[in-house]
């Protein structure tokens, strides 16, 4: 059955896997530390969301970090965060998509659960690193995200191809994302319902 759920420990492997294949295939940075993306504490306290198809074969996968504070989103963004935003906020990583189902909507569709998420639970911002030359930019304007280039980056993980900069969607615009993304993105809504635990 195809789906979208909250990843558990149980999914590890096919997280796990999926991280890294995309990761080291991708063409805005080059992967420098793999061992980076294996699950983690931080995904058992965080929300790790997973897109399934009928073979079980993981598609896509996001993880969403809820945060209290300024200087927590920095540790975990490894670079500025302007002084302006407001907490509490969710951080957007370790997303990735299977090459072959890149550009159909699944990014989106990942996204609309954790803008749906924070909209019931009072969170005021969505904080989301991108580079500078991703196809999803484009987009993500649409939904009202703008996008700055912090001050310091201290990003070991990674080494960029292009500018890295932060997208920053605030609550006010939450409402206007959903509808967005859901206009866009119907028959790919209906055809990976939600399936099990609620987040």
């Amino acid at each position: 059955m195809k789906q979208i759920k909250k990843a558990t420990e149980q999914d590890r492997k096919k997280v796990e896997e999926l991280r890294i294949s995309e990761f080291s295939r991708s063409t805005e940075f080059t992967l420098l530390k793999p061992e980076k993306l294996l699950w983690s504490k931080t995904d058992d306290e965080s929300i790790v969301l997973l897109v399934l198809d009928e073979n079980m074969t993981a598609l896509s996968t996001m993880r969403g970090i809820t945060v209290n504070e300024r200087t927590e989103a920095e540790k975990i963004l490894k670079c500025t965060v302007p002084a302006s935003t407001d907490f509490p906020a969710i951080i957007f990583t370790s997303a990735a998509t299977l090459k072959p189902f890149r550009r159909r909507g699944f990014n989106q569709l990942l996204r609309l659960y954790f803008i749906q998420y924070a909209l019931k639970n009072s969170i005021k911002t969505l904080l989301s690193p991108v580079y500078k030359n991703a196809p999803r930019i484009e987009f993500m304007k649409k939904l009202n995200y703008i996008f700055i280039t912090p001050e310091k980056n201290w990003q070991k993980k990674l080494n960029p191809k292009s500018e890295r900069q932060l997208g920053i969607l605030v609550c006010e615009h939450f409402e206007h994302a959903i509808n967005i993304i859901k206009q866009n993105n119907s028959f790919l809504i209906k055809e990976y319902p939600w399936h099990g635990q609620d987040i």
